[in-house]
């Protein structure tokens, strides 16, 4: 077949797709070297709501986001303007989302990834969609939309279980969507971060928005700390911080050992131990201390030997600080301390008060005396 050359440019078909073809290159290489804050910026999405109407009609009013943890949460506020009042079933209320998301901040979310989410009151106000598809658990990654609405003259649903929604005409109706990155090590951290498209449909009436959630609103943290220990593992004779400490004994079967539950880390974070511990004297044998790191998934656990240590307390007669700086493991999900006296004769007291795990650079429980 002959090839005839375009007659605008000069150039056969085929250089115009070898043209075209550099073009998608050099936008997605420039697309790639934004952070996710930038390249969401750059799409120029309007942050506002429109709306399409059915038999009957819903106005934004207002719309607010944040962040909690590794999810944000949407919330609306929007009038039902219908010229009639209408009752709308939880199987009428339904929300898509879809978007680009990333997190430059993680190896494996650094490339923007196609993301569609299907809610309705039949799944029971939320579903799930892929980011990142993997056999493996710990690789795996999605994201999970939630839905609840309300009216304006009741108070926000406490269960995820759907409900009908009476609505009078120019009634106020509350919307939240709530949008979780389920991932073993960065979900609870670390949002998904880009332009997300909503629709949102009660009874009838459609509402059209785009929102960027494009910047992490701060660093989450684990919001966790340690229990008490059970009052019979507690003693109010000796404390640095009232009313009791930790007491082991080692003339007691059971309570010559002591293991604070796990709790989660951040992954790769440094964290700040700190504890005071007395030794009564006379107490033979040695007194440890031990800290642990674990990477936990809904299908495995498993220690990790690099991230834990294990020490000798030696000061005997008087209440001791101390402190160590340690580095979470860049898989770490949990930590667990336990402190213990390891006595062959059975003699020997420990107390211990002021126990604390905390990300460096945030606050712990009195220092004592």
């Amino acid at each position: 077949m002959m090839m005839i050359p375009d007659q605008d440019t000069g150039c056969s078909p085929c250089a115009s797709v070898i043209k075209f073809t550099a073009l998608v290159v050099t936008v997605w290489i420039a697309h790639l070297a934004l952070p996710p804050q930038a390249s969401s910026q750059a799409s120029g999405a309007s942050s506002s709501g429109t709306v399409t109407t059915g038999p009957g009609q819903l106005v934004l009013l207002r719309r607010s986001t944040s962040q909690d943890q590794g999810a944000w949460v949407i919330d609306y506020s929007l009038r039902y303007s219908g010229p009639t009042g209408v009752v709308v079933l939880p199987s009428e209320i339904r929300a898509k989302v879809e978007g680009w998301v990333s997190n430059s901040r993680l190896a494996s979310h650094a490339v923007p990834r196609l993301t569609r989410v299907m809610v309705s009151g039949t799944s029971g106000s939320s579903g799930t969609g892929d980011v990142i598809v993997s056999t493996e658990e710990s690789q795996r990654c999605r994201q999970r939309a939630v839905l609840s609405v309300w009216a304006d003259d009741g108070p926000p649903p406490q269960s995820e279980a759907p409900s009908l929604v009476s609505l009078a005409p120019r009634a106020k109706v509350h919307v939240r969507l709530r949008l979780e990155h389920q991932h073993v090590l960065y979900g609870d951290y670390d949002p998904l971060l880009g332009i997300q498209t909503i629709e949102l449909t009660l009874g009838g009436a459609i509402l059209h928005d785009q929102v960027s959630l494009d910047r992490e609103h701060y660093l989450a943290q684990p919001r966790y700390t340690w229990p008490e220990p059970p009052d019979d593992r507690r003693d109010t004779r000796h404390f640095v911080s009232a009313p009791d400490s930790l007491h082991l004994e080692a003339h007691t079967p059971g309570h010559s050992y002591y293991r604070y539950p796990e709790r989660p880390i951040r992954y790769g974070t440094k964290l700040r131990l700190c504890f005071w511990y007395m030794i009564a004297t006379g107490t033979e044998g040695e007194c440890r201390v031990r800290l642990a790191q674990y990477k936990d998934t809904p299908t495995s656990w498993r220690v990790l030997p690099g991230g834990g240590f294990e020490q000798v307390l030696e000061t005997i007669g008087s209440w001791t600080k101390v402190e160590r700086i340690i580095r979470a493991e860049s898989e770490a999900t949990s930590a667990a301390l336990d402190f213990r006296i390891i006595s062959e004769t059975n003699v020997g007291e420990m107390w211990i008060d002021n126990v604390s795990l905390n990300p460096l650079g945030t606050t712990s429980p009195s220092d004592g005396p």
